[in-house]
């Protein structure tokens, strides 16, 4: 992996996660108003959870980069 697709890689999970961890209405829903969220708000909560998890797959798959 270069070291700019390993860079991009790093961008995109830090980004899925943190989209899903923390702009994401699910939790609050299901915690403070006890009801499920629509399918379309759980639909992306599964493709950014997809997203995250590949990014940091193919991190951890991925040789030390060296300059």
């Amino acid at each position: 992996m270069t070291t700019r697709s390993y860079r991009l890689t790093v961008v995109g999970c830090a980004i899925a996660w943190l989209l899903l961890g923390l702009h994401l209405p699910t939790p609050h829903e299901l915690m403070d108003h006890g009801r499920v969220p629509g399918p379309p708000v759980l639909a992306v909560s599964a493709v950014l959870a997809v997203i995250g998890t590949a990014a940091l797959w193919a991190l951890l798959r991925a040789p030390f980069a060296r300059r």
